[in-house]
């Protein structure tokens, strides 16, 4: 079982599968084999990775999306401002 689970997380860590990650994460079994526990552990330390990548990711992309509300926000207030002077 725990090969077919260590192939599992490596495709899901592949294809950036976090929902699948979860999954499997949950659903892990127990590994007897010192390798097949050395292969787990660094795919965990993989996903963990891929997982803190993905935050920066989206944090980056909420600020832009913050400051071009900022931007939107600003115009229309100004735009208002001038239109009843």
């Amino acid at each position: 079982m725990s090969t077919k689970w260590l192939e599992k997380f490596k495709i899901a860590i592949i294809e950036k599968d976090f929902e699948k990650l979860e999954q499997l994460l949950e659903q892990m079994p127990e590994i007897k084999d010192i390798n097949q526990l050395r292969s787990a552990v660094s795919l965990i330390n993989e996903s963990k990775k891929l997982i803190a990548k993905e935050q920066r990711v989206l944090k980056q992309n909420m600020a832009k999306i913050q400051k071009s509300k900022n931007f939107v926000n600003t115009y229309t207030e100004e735009s208002s401002f001038s239109e009843s002077v």
